[in-house]
């Protein structure tokens, strides 16, 4: 699930969610630790949902998507939006959890005609545009309700710094991903229902996030600041045998700078540091590597949506420096920080839509073989179902492996069918079906490397990985 994290693997386990019919995080949230309710969970279980039905053509996953889209629709606010309370008793609105209702409702009406949904969907829309202030550069989606004012900002459970870059006002934190993703579902809603009445408002949030992404001042200062900080994620046993003076430098980074780097982003204000490291907000305090796989994940998005612009370039660095740095080993260590990996997954998945090319292949692998090892789940949009992802007249079954240490992550979209099969268990099995693919798939073993070996794969190897492909493709 995207908001909680924990894991989906029978029907029943939609009811771990579904409480007195509100759709509610699986765990305890931070600072108060009790369970809040999240739209978010809502659309993983929808999208889940969703693949599981194309697949298996079962009325039963029918029927409890649209448990869950009304479970939503039951808990909508009269002004459109949803409220939260997961920081302060006030019950705080969280946009990004808004946009994940948005993206669903819009999922949902292209498929049902569904005048309840419909109607919700239009409330939901003209909430979230209201929840936009304006920069210099264009207009910028909050991230929570309580950056609307101080008297909000009173209640925020972070230290923040005050800045006024761009001509934001003080209290918005300019926190980058609800930003994109505020636009994504802005455009869904477009998309789904033909409905362009907030075009000029997305146009004028693209100006921004360019704006924003494009800032580079004191470029030496960041420059060498991160080059400490990234001996900050270097995993524990690497860490013990660097030179006295580098670890002298890197308890400095995460004891001092770290700590600081908010009141640094206020004085000379960018997200986007010279080593590819995207930071999360511009004045909330905190040093969140957990997000860097969120921002890779949302910039594709969102460059996806809307190609050609030079953000290209700030997606493509990074990547690089997710994959070839010391970011994944960081996630790995503590289970505080794993579940990036979801997110680094769902990332990946969408760059090997847009690129053919097989490194992006071995990478979204390797991650998966991640994630098995730490016990997580895979995110939802790998079943191939996710409108946001493949348009819903482009969707193809995703295919079941007869043995369960086998997974399968659905690439096909219209008659371009594509499957990455990765083994994550502890020894080699066979590429057989419980349900076979849709069409005739010619599989290739892929190397370590980015080389494909040239040869029907009828066996996989421990950790290993095979592509097929229609004949077609």
């Amino acid at each position: 699930m995207w908001s909680s994290h924990t894991t989906y693997s029978c029907p029943a386990h939609v009811y771990l969610h579904l409480v007195h019919g509100h759709v509610y995080e699986n765990h305890t949230v931070w600072p108060r630790y009790w369970r809040v309710c999240s739209e978010l969970d809502a659309y993983s279980l929808y999208v889940t949902l969703s693949g599981l039905e194309r697949a298996t053509d079962k009325r039963l996953y029918t029927l409890l998507k649209t448990q869950v889209v009304h479970s939503v629709i039951a808990r909508q606010a009269k002004d459109g939006g949803w409220y939260h309370g997961e920081w302060t008793d006030g019950m705080e609105s969280h946009y990004r959890l808004v946009n994940a209702a948005v993206l669903m409702l819009a999922a949902y009406v292209e498929q049902h005609e569904d005048k309840a949904a419909k109607e919700s969907l239009q409330k939901a829309v003209a909430f979230l545009a209201a929840r936009a202030h304006t920069l210099d550069v264009g207009a910028w989606f909050l991230h929570d309700s309580l950056e609307a004012n101080v008297q909000g900002m009173r209640e925020y459970p972070f230290a923040w710094s005050t800045s006024t870059a761009l001509g934001k006002e003080k209290t918005n934190m300019l926190i980058l991903n609800t930003h994109l993703d505020s636009m994504i579902a802005l455009d869904r809603y477009a998309e789904a229902t033909r409905d362009r009445q907030h075009q000029a408002l997305v146009d004028s949030a693209k100006d921004s996030a360019m704006a924003v992404l494009m800032l580079r001042p004191a470029e030496w200062l960041y420059r060498l600041i991160f080059r400490i900080l990234d001996l900050t994620l270097l995993p524990k046993e690497a860490a013990e045998r660097l030179p006295l003076p580098k670890r002298m430098i890197k308890r400095v980074g995460w004891k001092y700078i770290a700590p600081s780097l908010h009141r640094l982003k206020a004085l000379f204000p960018r997200l986007v540091m010279p080593n590819g490291f995207i930071d999360r907000s511009l004045c909330q305090k905190g040093f969140s590597t957990r997000y860097q796989s969120v921002h890779v994940w949302d910039l594709v998005r969102y460059i996806r949506r809307f190609p050609g612009s030079d953000i290209e370039a700030v997606l493509k660095r990074a990547v690089e420096y997710t994959y070839q740095g010391n970011m994944r080993a960081h996630w790995r260590e503590s289970p505080e920080r794993q579940d990036a990996f979801g997110f680094w997954i769902e990332a990946l998945y969408h760059l090997c839509l847009m690129d053919s090319d097989p490194k992006l292949r071995r990478w979204l692998a390797e991650a998966v073989i991640d994630a098995e090892t730490l016990g997580l789940g895979l995110p939802p949009s790998v079943l191939g179902t996710n409108n946001d992802a493949i348009r819903l007249e482009e969707q193809r079954p995703c295919p079941a492996p007869a043995d369960r240490g086998l997974r399968v992550i659905n690439l096909s979209r219209s008659e371009h069918t594509e499957y990455l099969v990765v083994n994550a268990a502890n020894q080699a099995l066979p590429l057989e079906w419980e349900m076979p693919p849709w069409r005739e798939i010619v599989w290739t073993k892929q190397g370590d490397q980015a080389s494909v070996y040239d040869m029907p794969c009828t066996l996989i190897d421990r950790h290993g990985w095979a592509v097929g492909r229609s004949r077609s493709w």
